[in-house]
């Protein structure tokens, strides 16, 4: 198949799942071409043959406030979709992407899918100015896909989608991110349990949580520590509090990293404290890590973390829940070890490549 894949450039979940599923459609011998205003951040050096990219240019028009960057985008789908001859689009976020997908089919008359994520009904969902063009491009669509049934749910709730959503949820790379000893920081002293977040530290994944669950663990394992991978907005915030706290020597900061599936082996758990969230790819890669999980129990997080098995869910904003899951897992050993390999179990019965593309390529012939 020829297949124009539409996502937001970043290194959000979004973008890493759209631009990982081209590259994994590419490696299975279907030429996929990324049509987006930048090159997306985990395409880099993935450019061949069969991955191919288009960058979408906004002019400026002296009578419009802002570029119209819908109808740049919508232009540049379809005259990509002509001149390659592409057989679908599939579109990463409704909006814009879904509604430009929508007026490139009226040129076309190729076929678009649609995989939504979590913006898209938490945020947009919620805005009534929106609302009325982001049902109506998801419903436009010739299929929809969610990556949880948990964001299916909220997309039906919270615009009243009717049509069919699909859930195909995220994968991960289990051959880079798996168990190993750890080779990129100074091995774990004793006994004490190394926790380890990777987000883009925005204020809704309330990080502040997880250090002051430091604040307990410590007084039990004073040797305990917290890697906390990532930048954003918040980051001052939290350098500040672990300050405050007098945890800098337990709280590692290392910033933004290529290297994320190295520093999972140098941890013994995975954990989030979000207030909400649809599918997070970063559960996935510490559990495929052979890392349990230490998460909120919210949004679609109860889809990828079962209680007790591969891991523990917290009630949202309760750091102490937080720190008692973790001083359980460092108390029992075998529990530990009993929950690594469930946690690995988990990704290999469900989020491995082969699992998960074998689905979209189902969609996709579905629509032609």
């Amino acid at each position: 198949m020829n297949i124009g894949v539409t996502c937001y450039p970043t290194v959000g979940g979004s973008g890493i799942l759209a631009t990982r599923l081209g590259i994994e459609l590419a490696k299975a011998g279907h030429v996929t071409h990324f049509i987006t205003y930048e090159r997306p951040f985990a395409l880099q050096g993935a450019e061949s043959a069969l991955v191919k990219m288009h960058q979408v240019h906004v002019r400026e028009y002296p009578l419009f406030k802002y570029p119209p960057y819908t109808v740049a985008l919508a232009t540049e789908m379809a005259e990509v979709t002509r001149s390659e001859n592409l057989d679908l689009l599939h579109v990463h976020y409704s909006i814009p992407h879904a509604t430009a997908a929508q007026l490139a089919r009226n040129v076309t008359g190729k076929p678009y899918v649609t995989t939504l994520h979590g913006s898209d009904v938490t945020i947009l969902g919620e805005d009534p100015s929106y609302e009325l063009i982001n049902t109506m491009s998801i419903e436009a669509s010739d299929a929809i896909t969610a990556v949880s049934q948990f964001m299916a749910d909220t997309t039906r709730k919270n615009l009243g989608v009717k049509k069919e959503i699909q859930v195909i949820p995220n994968f991960v790379d289990h051959n880079k991110y798996q168990p190993a000893p750890c080779e990129l920081i100074r091995a774990r002293e004793g006994r004490a349990i190394t926790l380890i977040h990777v987000s883009n530290f925005r204020a809704v994944k309330r990080i502040e949580d997880i250090v002051y669950s430091m604040c307990v663990i410590t007084k039990e394992e004073p040797k305990a520590k917290l890697i906390l991978v990532g930048d954003g907005p918040e980051k001052h915030r939290i350098e500040r509090l672990a300050k405050k706290l007098e945890l800098t020597d337990n709280v590692l900061m290392v910033g933004y990293r290529d290297d994320v599936a190295g520093l999972m082996n140098c941890a013994d758990a995975l954990v989030m404290a979000s207030e909400t969230e649809s599918a997070p790819l970063t559960i996935l890669e510490g559990m495929s890590s052979g890392l349990p999980v230490i998460a909120t129990n919210v949004g679609g997080i109860p889809e990828q973390v079962q209680d007790g098995y591969n891991g523990f869910l917290v009630p949202f904003a309760h750091p102490d829940e937080i720190a008692k899951a973790a001083l359980k897992l460092n108390s029992d050993p075998e529990l530990q070890s009993q929950m690594c390999l469930n946690a690995r179990k988990t990704v290999m019965e469900k989020y491995t490549v082969e699992k998960v593309l074998s689905q979209y390529i189902k969609v996709y012939q579905s629509v032609l």
